[in-house]
């Protein structure tokens, strides 16, 4: 049976900011998984979990994994995505000051273990119901491409590259790194998002061969970055695709109820779409992400998870 070695680190002893490390194995290849970099949902801390139960069920592991299923203790505590206490999105300030706010001490803790690992996976529950999916800057690094092309997810999305973020800071560093966004609620962890995650991450540690078992050859698509479909028309909201459907601009892939049908103003795969609710003008009610081969527009609005959405009372 392999068994974990567990490291507290205190970053924050008064505001119980604390980071729990949970190692297993001592070799090569490190893989460092984190998870809960926000509070806004448990379901990457679940597939954390079950990662790790799958790991002490073995009796060998050749390489080292670490996982670190809570980067953000306070923020998570309070279903938040931002720190309370200074006021920073942990994901936007790595590598972090050692001798900065609570926010940058924690990413440069977090930094300076990475920093020494072979491959970097960051798991994140999206703000929206989406299909899981890998979010990587796939286009800038083969380092990055070649670890996002192993993993068993439908989906590679481009990333935005915004500096400050884990997996932008470690693939300019020359580390394969990649985040995984995966579906759940502030108050609801989707246990079949997690389990889909866990075997598609499972199925690497097969590829790299460092746990038995059958190694599934990873089908991905390589896709550009996502792009928001804003509603015009405040009501209620209605889905007429699924998620991971591959649409053609002018497709109908909604409507506002006795008020206006929603088309897709562009080619792509539904990344992401919102559940049946009431929409307000200015709401994005989904995410497309474009084949590489297209060209967007100048104008066209990229992924922004910070974007306020409008309101019209």
């Amino acid at each position: 049976m392999v068994k974990a070695i567990v490291d507290a680190v205190d970053i924050d002893p008064k505001t119980g900011t604390t980071l729990g490390y949970y190692t297993f194995g001592e070799e090569r290849p490190i893989v460092m998984i984190v998870a809960a970099i926000n509070g806004r949902s448990a379901t990457d801390v679940y597939t954390s979990y079950l990662i790790m139960k799958h790991l002490e069920s073995l009796d060998r592991l050749d390489g080292t994994v670490t996982f670190l299923p809570v980067a953000s203790p306070l923020a998570f505590r309070l279903g938040v995505k931002v720190s309370p206490l200074d006021s920073k999105d942990l994901d936007t300030v790595f590598p972090g000051n050692e001798h900065g706010s609570v926010t940058e001490r924690t990413a440069w803790e977090i930094w300076r273990r990475a920093s020494t690992a072979d491959y970097v996976i960051e798991l994140r529950t999206g703000w929206q119901n989406c299909s899981s999916h890998i979010v990587a800057m796939h286009r800038d690094y083969i380092h990055v491409r070649n670890l996002a092309s192993q993993i068993a997810l439908p989906y590679v999305v481009q990333s935005a590259g915004m500096r400050g973020a884990l997996a932008t800071e470690a693939a300019h560093e020359g580390i394969p790194a990649v985040s995984i966004e995966m579906r759940g609620d502030t108050d609801h962890v989707n246990s079949q998002a997690a389990v889909e995650v866990r075997e598609a991450l499972l199925n690497l540690m097969r590829i790299k061969d460092m746990i038995p078992g059958e190694k599934i050859e990873a089908s991905t698509s390589l896709m550009g970055r996502l792009q928001h479909v804003n509603v015009e028309t405040e009501g209620f909201f209605v889905p007429t695709v699924n998620l991971g459907e591959n649409v053609k601009s002018g497709d109908v892939i909604g409507q506002v109820q006795d008020k206006s049908e929603i088309v897709a103003p562009y080619d792509g795969a539904v990344i992401s779409l919102s559940r049946i609710n009431y929409a307000f003008v200015g709401d994005v009610i989904a995410r497309i992400a474009a084949p590489l081969s297209d060209q967007w527009a100048p104008t066209a609005v990229e992924q922004d998870e910070s974007t306020p959405k409008r309101r019209k009372w």
